[in-house]
């Protein structure tokens, strides 16, 4: 009889997720941010342990918050940052410090439920990308508006978004307004706009 044919070779393992980094050059006062890259520690103090921060530096979530006390690090509700939201981030010092986040780059399409009223939105995307493609699918009603810290966009339906507001930037927070709650679905995109950065600096 033939001899037993030989076991199959073993699977080959899939291949590692790349590593990205994402790059925010923050500004003394206010500044809207969010992450598009899932980091191993997800800890408020692990994100900012490279960062050169100072008393009265504060970091708010839309329902929590904690402030940095130098010796010592973050304190307060806010203990950890998710990619489903932007954060406000207030540098109190002179020094404009740099957040460099290494992970794996956010899966889409990702889903998050929305509430009625003003929403913290987060940018998952890798690259800057139109506001009417990159905006998260859900059922808009005329009035619905979504706003960066320096331009704003209005729903109008039949035509979609009209204002300043025209790109979204990997890096940045938003907030979006709704009248309705429901489910908000950011889309996997074949072909971005590409920024030609990793990151975005925060102005």
């Amino acid at each position: 009889p033939p001899p037993p044919s030989p076991p199959p070779p073993p699977s080959p393992p899939p291949p590692p997720t790349p590593s990205v980094d994402l790059i925010l050059s923050l500004s003394l006062g206010w500044n809207w941010v969010s992450l598009n890259v899932e980091a191993f520690d997800m800890g408020l103090n692990a994100i900012f342990a490279g960062v050169s921060l100072g008393s009265g530096d504060h970091v708010k979530s839309q329902t929590a918050f904690s402030d940095y006390y130098p010796g010592f690090g973050f304190f307060g509700g806010l203990t950890s940052l998710t990619t489903d939201s932007m954060y406000a981030v207030k540098i109190a010092s002179t020094v404009s410090p740099t957040l460099v986040v290494s992970g794996s780059p956010v899966e889409l399409p990702k889903s998050l439920d929305l509430k009625t009223g003003w929403n913290f939105l987060p940018c998952p995307y890798q690259s800057s990308i139109a506001l009417s493609r990159g905006a998260p699918a859900a059922a808009y009603a005329s009035g619905d508006a979504m706003k960066s810290q320096l331009q704003f966009a209005e729903f109008y339906t039949g035509y979609g978004w009209y204002g300043t507001l025209t790109t979204l930037e990997p890096g940045l927070g938003y907030r979006i307004k709704v009248a309705g709650a429901g489910p908000a679905t950011f889309e996997g995109v074949s072909v971005t706009e590409s920024s030609g950065r990793d990151g975005a600096g925060v102005n």
